[in-house]
């Protein structure tokens, strides 16, 4: 894992799961002009968001959401800020 997230403002895997799939849409990633397929697996409580360079795993476990992301050699240098931003966001949600 990248990065892993302790919940505060959610209580289990399931409530984290299903908050953040009403905060991550197809219509907020455009906000970042990417553009980006999301997988939602509710049976294995993942979301799986690939685009053109990038690839981004969010799994959610008993207590804690996990990310992995992978980035093509031109996204490589931006790593660190992109994984910034999304802990901001996730950390505001679950």
């Amino acid at each position: 894992m990248d990065k892993t997230i302790q919940y505060t403002k959610t209580s289990s895997k399931d409530e984290a799961y299903e908050a953040v799939k009403q905060a991550i849409t197809p219509e907020t990633i455009e906000k970042f002009k990417v553009s980006a397929q999301l997988d939602y697996q509710d049976a294995n409580k993942k979301i799986l968001a690939k685009g053109k360079g990038f690839e981004l795993k969010i799994d959610f476990m008993d207590d804690s959401v996990g990310m992995d992301l992978s980035l093509s050699f031109m996204l490589k240098p931006f790593r660190a800020k992109i994984l910034e931003g999304l802990e901001k966001q996730l950390v505001r949600i679950v």
